[in-house]
């Protein structure tokens, strides 16, 4: 089997990785780099099975460019990835600066294939789905051979959250492709009840002294996991009520979480179905109603608006009346990816071009690590936990943390770090 690197094997983004052997073609992910300058997949002939491990859009996003006239190629993804598809892309396409048709959306949506967990397709090549932990409905890829099987595990968490259970392990792979968001030796999580206290210690110094709080965040995936967090702590009282606003797409993707919770771990099904506590419906969260959002941004309100690592939306208008004052908490929950503002802001800039203006940040700035992503120690059991493994390809990562990874798995196994555009045998 030859291994193709399209995009995303030394960056993060555009996440694009093609599996060929005699039996066919099997593109996994087809994402862009969103940035200042989108970058595309370095890919010019499409295969006719295309797997999607999740909807975030630097393993999506590429669709509309392939789909934008009719094709003969299916797309293999979960329900739950294919109903968020259609939110992401719609959005994707609505804000991109390529002219795409209203027909391009559908053109993808009737090529959806979606599947279950552990069942297997034969499609020329023969492949199974398993759940990667990262997102509702996120999975790994695993392509069957008789040379022995490729893992593919795009975006991979094995903590698991409130809303997933954690990665499923111990498959059985001779060949890795693993990504290192969070793969430095120093990218070590803390214990997430300790994660819980300062996020819930921030929010209640902030709103007792009448600031506001801001949190930027990915509409799919970590808003939800906030919303639920904050909905338990309030019913609680380990933190005081307050308002929360939440802004962009979140609402919409509420809903699809929500009428796909049959995917999501089994002690929120039972929250949501058996008895009468339902997180997606708290009460203490709401939209804003005014356009120019003014009525979210009232005294001891918490806000959680897109974009997640403050490259657009919401976010900025917020940004742009509440950054000045010192009383304010912007709270960063994810990664931000290098030459983001959101990024900028951690390492300490405080200048920052908000909707036209430039804003100088005199809020407090906080991180607190509710990752979507395995971190160093779970990535290494990850590894070991591979039954037959003997070739790992380091992928989806500042190139620092590859090679710290790659470091502390070299010797055991035979360890790649490909560049995009590069061609391996497995």
């Amino acid at each position: 089997m030859e291994v193709i690197f399209h995009g995303g094997a030394d960056e993060v983004g555009r996440s694009c990785i093609e599996a060929v052997d005699s039996r066919g073609r099997l593109l996994m992910d087809c994402g862009v780099k969103i940035g200042y300058n989108e970058e595309y997949p370095l890919i010019k002939r499409i295969p006719r099975n295309i797997v999607i491990t999740h909807t975030h859009l630097d393993h999506a996003a590429y669709l509309p460019h392939i789909f934008g006239k009719k094709r003969n190629a299916d797309i293999y993804l979960t329900k739950p990835t294919r109903d968020l598809l259609q939110l992401m892309i719609a959005d994707y396409m609505r804000i991109s600066r390529n002219n795409f048709g209203e027909h391009v959306l559908n053109n993808i949506l009737t090529k959806c294939r979606p599947i279950e967990y552990g069942q297997t397709i034969n499609c020329g090549m023969r492949f199974s789905l398993h759940n990667s932990g990262h997102i509702l409905g996120s999975a790994s890829v695993l392509v069957h051979s008789r040379g022995g099987n490729l893992l593919y595990t795009s975006d991979l968490n094995t903590r698991g959250s409130r809303i997933t259970e954690g990665a499923e392990q111990g498959l059985k792979a001779k060949t890795l492709i693993i990504e290192s968001t969070y793969g430095g030796k120093g990218d070590v999580l803390p214990p997430q009840k300790e994660v819980n206290e300062k996020l819930a210690r921030l929010i209640n110094r902030t709103v007792g002294r009448d600031g506001k709080v801001l949190i930027p965040s990915f509409a799919v995936g970590r808003a939800q996991e906030l919303i639920l967090m904050l909905d338990s702590y309030m019913k609680s009282g380990v933190i005081e009520p307050a308002p929360i606003y939440i802004d962009g797409m979140i609402k919409k993707a509420l809903k699809i979480f929500r009428h796909n919770v049959i995917h999501a771990r089994a002690e929120l099904q039972r929250s949501i179905l058996v008895s009468d506590s339902d997180p997606f419906k708290s009460r203490f969260v709401s939209i804003p109603k005014r356009l120019d959002r003014s009525d979210a941004i009232e005294e001891g309100s918490i806000i959680i608006t897109t974009s997640g690592m403050m490259k657009g939306g919401p976010v900025m208008t917020y940004m742009k009346e509440m950054a000045g004052d010192r009383k304010n908490l912007l709270l960063f929950v994810g990664y931000q990816a290098a030459g983001t503002p959101g990024r900028r802001i951690l390492d300490g800039e405080r200048k920052i071009r908000a909707n036209g203006s430039e804003v100088e940040v005199k809020m407090k700035v906080e991180k607190v690590g509710l990752s979507a992503h395995a971190d160093h120690i779970g990535i290494l059991q990850y590894i070991k936990g591979i039954r037959g493994l003997e070739k790992v390809f380091i992928v989806h990562g500042e190139e620092s943390k590859r090679r710290e990874l790659a470091e502390s798995v070299q010797g055991r196994y035979d360890v790649i770090l490909p560049k995009t555009g590069e061609r391996f045998k497995s």
